[in-house]
């Protein structure tokens, strides 16, 4: 039985070395060069209704992510906060379903980052920004990124921190087929 035992932990020792073997060989060649992240633009489309009873502006962050990498990475999730007319901040936090967005090695992939403007939120904006043709907006986050679809190796925290503008009458329009 002693020797059972002990084969065990042998073959569990030496799967754990091979894993970590394998995983920092990844790491090694992989996160050297992580995937970067910049943003493309935003729309509004729509409108929302949540649980509990809320009605929100759906407005969509495009970012464009660029794997530098020979393997596929996938996004996990977008966590962060978005700031409209240098004024008004919104929590963000995207959690994709699954095992996340595939990053195509060696390529820029579009990802569709949602968040939600509470409808109260966008009417104020509006009134401030009536005589202008476009609403300002920062995008500050982080992506949780897994590597490779094989060894699935999780990195969390890259960032991006970049700027944009909407145009006003994409709000507007949201906000009347709302009502």
């Amino acid at each position: 039985m002693e020797a059972m035992l002990s084969g065990r932990r042998r073959f569990g020792t030496t799967l754990l070395a091979a894993a970590l073997v394998c995983a920092g060989g990844v790491g090694a060649s992989g996160c050297a060069s992580k995937p970067t992240m910049r943003l493309n633009h935003a729309e509004v489309s729509g409108m929302t209704l949540g649980f509990p009873p809320s009605l929100s502006v759906v407005m969509t962050v495009f970012v464009d992510v660029y794997n530098p990498n020979s393997y596929d990475v996938a996004i996990r999730a977008v966590r962060g906060t978005v700031v409209l007319a240098n004024r008004y901040t919104l929590p963000m936090d995207w959690r994709v379903p699954g095992e996340g967005v595939w990053l195509t090695a060696d390529a820029t992939t579009s990802v569709r980052v949602p968040v939600q403007i509470p409808v109260d939120l966008a009417m104020a904006i509006l009134r401030e920004a009536y005589q202008a043709p476009s609403v300002s907006y920062r995008f500050m986050g982080r992506a949780d990124v897994t590597a490779t679809r094989t060894f699935k190796v999780e990195k969390d925290d890259y960032a991006v921190d970049e700027s944009g503008w909407i145009p006003r009458q994409q709000i507007e329009n949201a906000l009347r087929m709302g009502f």
